[in-house]
């Protein structure tokens, strides 16, 4: 496993004065696997390990990270999520150990107005960091059902000393999405290459693929891969928090798939191919019964690039707009 010794410090120049806590050995850390913060927190309490979440509560300023990113750290120093760009996630780490060590809940200012002087954010901002230490098990299970449901995650904190609980979204002080997924069908290196690109990005992945060899590739890298069965599409896992995208060329076998997605809560629904091909499509799905309201739900050509010529060039166009619509959808920010 990959690890650097955590150390409270920016660029490891600048020491954070924690007296109480500077003689602790920290464990070193290293990346989880687990998709979301919130995922490697039940992940850790399953298995009994304690694990600390630091959420953004607040910017002052500009910040690479959004309010409400999170990152956790479990006792043995495995680490999911990251709070900036790479100038305060170690120094964040070893205050996380530190509230994990004591077991309790605080929040504390980085950047400008910090107490801590020594770390400064080169963009010139200010982060409240909300550090819990020890969630109550309560709300860890909370927060894994949710998870399993792929509902909303609504954390509140009465006080900057009480650890979160979950509220309604109303009353939230932080709602976290469930994490996106992505239901590609089709075939050829476009599905190979699109398919790797989204995994590799922490997209949860299904693809439908007739071809064997491309689903034992695509299962050998960790993919979600399927031959797809027309009577099982009406019934895919599609919920508001996916996005439904063809990689076709032969648009015949598009129908079937594209119709239980228009039909679908799905948040965004595209295909691949040229403004004639999508004429083409559009005409298909009308003489197949899709509603005029359905169609409008289809975009196509979908992809930011025009004229894309390799696969991975493809993959990229169509990842760019895929995120364009996550950001609307899931956090509510303009296109």
């Amino acid at each position: 496993m990959p690890s650097s010794k955590p150390q409270a410090n920016v660029c490891g120049t600048c020491p954070i004065d924690r007296p109480e806590t500077s003689m602790v050995a920290w464990p070193d850390t290293w990346r989880s696997p687990a998709p979301t913060p919130l995922h490697l927190l039940t992940a850790a309490h399953q298995r009994g390990e304690r694990c600390a979440l630091v959420t953004v509560l607040g910017i002052a300023g500009g910040a690479p990270r959004r309010r409400g990113a999170q990152l956790a750290v479990t006792e043995h120093g495995e680490v999911a999520g990251s709070l900036s760009g790479g100038c305060l996630d170690a120094a964040v780490i070893a205050e996380a150990h530190a509230a994990r060590a004591d077991g309790l809940s605080r929040r504390i200012r980085f950047g400008a107005d910090s107490p801590y002087v020594d770390v400064v954010l080169p963009c010139g901002s200010g982060l409240d960091l909300q550090f819990d230490g020890a969630l109550p098990i309560h709300t860890i299970d909370q927060i894994a059902a949710a998870l399993t449901a792929r509902t909303l995650v609504s954390l509140r904190w009465e006080s900057a000393t009480t650890p979160a609980t979950l509220s309604n979204p109303e009353d939230a002080d932080v709602v976290v999405p469930p994490s996106m997924r992505l239901l590609i069908a089709g075939a050829s290196e476009n599905l190979r290459a699109m398919a790797l690109l989204a995994a590799q990005a922490n997209i949860d992945v299904l693809a439908l693929t007739r071809d064997q060899g491309l689903r034992q590739a695509l299962a050998a890298a960790g993919i979600d891969a399927q031959e797809p069965v027309e009577s099982q599409w009406p019934v895919l896992p599609i919920d508001a928090w996916t996005a439904a995208l063809t990689l076709f060329h032969e648009h015949e076998q598009e129908v079937p798939f594209l119709r239980a997605a228009l039909a679908s809560p799905a948040f965004v629904v595209g295909a691949m191919g040229s403004v004639r091909a999508q004429t083409q499509r559009l005409d298909l799905l009308r003489a197949a019964g899709v509603d005029p309201t359905s169609l409008a739900r289809l975009r196509g050509p979908f992809g930011l690039l025009s004229r894309t010529r390799d696969p991975n060039e493809l993959a990229i166009s169509m990842l760019a707009e895929l995120w364009q619509h996550w950001r609307q959808f899931a956090f509510n920010e303009p296109e």
